[in-house]
């Protein structure tokens, strides 16, 4: 009762005294709203009031922050370059190493990390990708459950115990993984386009390694992994949420003097000679065909990498109306670049039937020449831009995807600006994209994977404007539910 009694008087007092701030108003006939046409255009408002904090410890730790204080948390993501195409001599070494690290510290298994990080209302992820091994912390923000969380989770990185004992169960558990893949048709056919696109390196090879390399790991070899390749000065330290610039760069601190001392590693090499093009069919039981192009592109900090990320937005566009909604063909396409940090891909795949791939890619190679000789149109740019301008702010409307944006920003050297990439694609005009693409490829550069069972082929379907026969349609009338 008297929660509320005080909760009833705190209400009457806010009342009161934003009455005594609002000047008092003539009663008037009531007034027009004020409404603007969904058509006329809107202001781009774009550029938000988060700004980036960078820092670099005297051991070589990078650290990126962006403070949110909405509410009272915070994520923490740190990655190291330890990620499965910095050990193609060993496959399956970063793997084996970033799977011991939570299987125990001093006076812990895992199950008793695992525990008291749901004690204190904490959260710990982990991730391995080609290029980098990424941890992340999600805690509160209060100091009593922030600094243990903190400081289990800088244990967990920087003196793992790397069990002998648990060797064998995720060795068998990568082992697994791997059979996943070869039963999965689209992990097949990404992997053999691959190979082909990167032949002879790691970027080629599983993130879980080979059976054979798996087989072979010591656990003194990833003892001398962890110790070189999670070093502070291989360690890149993302923070976003409610904290101070000042306990960011403590946290930063902390995190940073629990890692091994040493330099970054060695950056992975890109690839010199990439397999000539071609097609490499491969045949499977299946009801569907996997259809995937690949070709060289650019890294993620190329001057290009927008102009031609822009007009990749705007050929996959084209791609799936012309095969999805005017042929029926695949549910699903999508042209996209890869953000590799030793080369850049650019891949088109999808999933179609298997009598008709040929016709299909034919197609799509039709359109892609047709695309470099062209550009795209103006309409299809400034539908483009502003769609770009819409969901901009809602892809960084979270502590997650702010720190996944601003991750990227520091794994690539980027500005220190979370808008930079949307404010240059909305300064692109039809010669800068058109001029871009043309730098960097070219309509006969395709390595194509087909992956499916063998039949005759059939020619493409006649095209279909009909609206009863598009998959998603809105009815001639609106009706009131």
């Amino acid at each position: 009762m008297d929660k509320l009694k005080g909760l009833i008087n705190g209400l009457i007092l806010a009342g009161m005294l934003l009455s005594a701030q609002t000047p008092a108003v003539a009663t008037t006939a009531p007034q027009k709203p004020v409404l603007q046409s969904l058509n006329e255009p809107q202001p781009p408002t774009i550029h938000r009031a988060l700004s980036i904090k960078g820092y670099k410890t005297l051991s070589g730790t990078k650290i990126l922050f962006i403070r949110t204080p909405g509410l009272p948390m915070f994520d923490a993501l740190v990655s190291f370059a330890a990620g499965s195409a910095h050990t193609p001599h060993q496959p399956g070494l970063a793997a084996v190493t970033f799977s011991l690290l939570n299987e125990g510290v001093a006076g812990k298994d895992i199950n008793a990390i695992q525990a008291t990080f749901d004690n204190l209302g904490a959260r710990m992820g982990m991730d391995i990708s080609q290029d980098r091994t990424l941890f992340s912390l999600r805690s509160l923000s209060d100091e009593s459950r922030r600094t243990p969380a903190l400081e289990l989770f800088a244990q967990v990185l920087g003196k793992p115990l790397l069990p002998q004992g648990s060797l064998p169960k995720l060795k068998s558990q990568l082992q697994y993984f791997l059979d996943l893949e070869d039963q999965s048709h689209a992990a097949q056919a990404r992997e053999a386009n691959l190979g082909q696109l990167f032949p002879d390196h790691g970027y080629a090879q599983s993130f879980y390694g080979t059976r054979a390399g798996l087989a072979s790991i010591t656990r003194t070899q990833a003892q001398d992994f962890h110790r070189k390749a999670y070093s502070a000065g291989n360690a890149q330290i993302t923070l976003v949420g409610d904290l101070t610039e000042e306990e960011a760069q403590r946290i930063g601190a902390q995190i940073s003097a629990a890692l091994p001392l040493g330099p970054a590693t060695a950056a992975i090499q890109p690839v010199t000679s990439p397999a000539a093009p071609g097609l490499l069919r491969v045949e499977r039981p299946s009801t569907q065909a996997y259809l995937r192009l690949a070709q060289p592109s650019v890294l993620r900090n190329s001057p290009d990498y927008v102009a031609l990320q822009m007009a990749m937005r705007i050929f996959t566009h084209r791609l799936s109306n012309e095969l999805r909604e005017r042929r029926g063909l695949t549910y699903h396409v999508e042209a996209d670049l890869s953000a590799l940090q030793a080369q850049g891909s650019l891949t088109i795949e999808l999933q179609t039937r298997p009598e008709q791939t040929d016709a299909v890619l034919a197609h799509i190679k039709t359109m892609f020449t047709d695309f470099l000789a062209q550009g795209p149109t103006r309409q299809e740019l400034a539908d483009t831009q502003q769609q770009l301008t819409g969901s901009a702010p809602l892809n960084s409307a979270t502590n997650a995807q702010i720190l996944r944006q601003l991750h990227a920003i520091g794994a690539h050297n980027l500005p220190l600006d979370l808008d930079f990439a949307t404010q240059a694609a909305l300064k692109l005009n039809l010669v800068s994209i058109k001029s871009a693409l043309n730098r960097h490829y070219l309509a006969d550069q395709w390595r194509v994977v087909i992956l499916g069972p063998k039949t005759d082929q059939q020619p493409l379907p006649a095209p279909s404007e009909s609206a009863t026969n598009s998959m998603c349609r809105v009815p001639d009338k609106i009706v009131a539910s």
